[in-house]
């Protein structure tokens, strides 16, 4: 198995987990799950599912390179950047489509699709280049990430982004 077929592959299981991702908190409603899986229907909660995704995605297909013994470089570089990149992409595109157009799931999720070509395309370039020797900030940066969306799942800011428009609220709903 190659690289690039190890990345073909993590675009089909990014989009599918996807959808799973979607409802890891519905499922498994705790503090914890608060800050990996969307806790409600706003735009930044859902930035969750694409960055988690990607996470824990790239975990998997770190075990399918060790596997069929696939040669890669920077792998924890690669993790937070596809993911940061990720996020960022998605939301560059889908708040005008989203302020033009008003929320539509079929442009929600094909660009969903789209970031994850995106990613792994870059993901793909990442793993390629000669060996960087950074592995400590790629973490720290991961662990600060989190600390961000825990942050803001508890204390979102009051803004278009962060608003439920299905249940009407901020943040985590009371059960």
């Amino acid at each position: 198995m190659t690289l690039k077929k190890i990345k073909i592959i993590n675009v089909v299981v990014f989009f599918f987990l996807s959808f799973l991702w979607h409802f890891g908190y519905d499922l498994f409603s705790n503090f914890l799950t608060a800050i990996f899986f969307p806790v409600n229907e706003s735009i930044w909660e859902h930035m969750k599912i694409i960055f988690g995704v990607i996470v824990f995605g790239s975990i998997i297909s770190l075990f399918l390179m060790n596997k069929f013994k696939v040669k890669f470089n920077n792998f924890y570089v690669e993790v937070i950047t596809k993911a940061v990149i990720g996020v960022i992409f998605y939301l560059l595109i889908f708040i005008p489509l989203y302020k033009w157009l008003g929320e539509n799931m079929f442009i929600s999720i094909a660009l969903m699709l789209v970031t994850y070509i995106f990613v792994e395309f870059v993901g793909f370039k990442i793993l390629s280049l000669e060996e960087l020797n950074i592995k400590v900030l790629p973490i720290v940066l991961l662990a600060l990430c989190y600390i961000l969306f825990a942050l803001l799942t508890y204390y979102p800011r009051h803004n278009f982004l962060f608003f439920d428009e299905i249940k009407l609220l901020y943040g985590i709903p009371e059960k």
